[in-house]
């Protein structure tokens, strides 16, 4: 079978299309990055880390990113502290259970003349199910997004950190 020169021709020229091809197909078709446009909604991704109890979790769409983090205040209080890598006009959180009605939306407060840190102190019943669900405003635009609680890095009453 290897003998024949045009069966070996076509097994080297077949990958080489077949790579050219996928890449064409996504030059012809695929979705072009454009800026972000005033006054629209933009979703935010939820990274990987915001599935483990690292204490941090990030919010991603593009070039535009947040990274948060929570921590226990008290039995039904934490603290939701925001970082941006672009300055933000304004920022609010809620937590979302299945259990009990919504909560309303609570502004953060910038922590710095940046507009790059953000805080607030969200309290009510709350576990790993709830859903943590944010908005903010940059460069008059929209990015929204929610995630589980799933990334607080709960400690025990003992002052020990024991993780699952």
């Amino acid at each position: 079978m290897l003998t024949n020169k045009h069966v070996v021709i076509a097994l080297i020229v077949a990958p080489i299309l077949a790579v050219i091809a996928y890449f064409a197909t996504d030059a012809a078709v695929g979705e072009k990055p454009h800026k972000a446009q005033a006054g629209k909604s933009y979703a935010l991704a939820t990274l990987p880390n915001c599935r483990y109890p690292s204490g941090h979790c990030t919010l991603k769409n593009a070039e535009f990113e947040i990274d948060m983090k929570v921590e226990q205040a008290g039995v039904n209080m934490m603290t939701l502290s925001l970082t941006s890598k672009h300055p933000l006009q304004g920022a609010k959180a809620a937590l979302a259970t299945t259990d009990t009605e919504n909560q309303a939306p609570q502004d953060l407060v910038a922590t710095d003349d940046s507009a790059l840190h953000w805080t607030v102190d969200l309290s009510g019943e709350h576990s790993t199910d709830s859903q943590l669900q944010i908005v903010v405003a940059a460069a008059d635009s929209f990015y929204f997004g929610e995630t589980s609680l799933g990334f607080i890095d709960y400690e025990t009453t003992f002052g020990e950190d024991f993780r699952h």
